[in-house]
């Protein structure tokens, strides 16, 4: 859509909001950033619609995801879970359990069979890129019955001993 009239006189557009903010009035702003009252009203008029579309689209953002949620769940057919790989599945259903439980106010951590799977899924991944498996939960540690006599053996030790 092509503009009608003349050109929009540029202007401190900033400082003119700040002014205003203090409480200046519209002519005096005017007269500080050098364009005419009814100029500025304008622009103000028309930075106030552009941010109301703005605030209106965040408060219509979470519908639109919601809709492309819904297209894509639709997609997803009987053939095509019967056709995708047990990876796949697996993938999809933490994912899917992970937002039931977020929305129920649960804990995500997903137990029992389908995380053992997941664990062993994010292995082989691991291991056909090259990357060293994530670390188990607990790992063994090793001990000796060796002890360093000059170590601290307890917090004031520590505080004492400290820079």
């Amino acid at each position: 859509m092509s503009e009608q009239g003349r050109p929009k006189k540029p202007f401190d557009l900033e400082a003119a909001l700040d002014m205003l903010m203090r409480g200046e009035s519209i002519p005096t702003i005017a007269g500080e950033v050098g364009v005419s009252a009814p100029t500025l009203r304008k622009r103000i008029q028309e930075l106030q619609q552009e941010q109301s579309v703005i605030l209106q689209y965040r408060a219509i953002q979470s519908l639109h995801l919601t809709a492309l949620q819904s297209r894509i769940l639709e997609a997803i057919t009987p053939d095509k879970i019967n056709e995708a790989p047990l990876r796949d599945l697996v993938a999809s259903f933490k994912i899917l359990k992970d937002k039931e439980l977020v929305i129920e106010g649960k804990p995500s951590e997903i137990k029992g069979l389908i995380g053992h799977l997941i664990a062993m899924e994010k292995q082989e991944a691991a291991l056909n890129n090259g990357v060293e498996p994530p670390p188990e939960d607990c790992m063994d540690a090793e001990y000796n019955d060796e002890t360093n006599e000059d170590a601290p053996r307890t917090l004031a030790d520590v505080d004492r001993t400290a820079f």
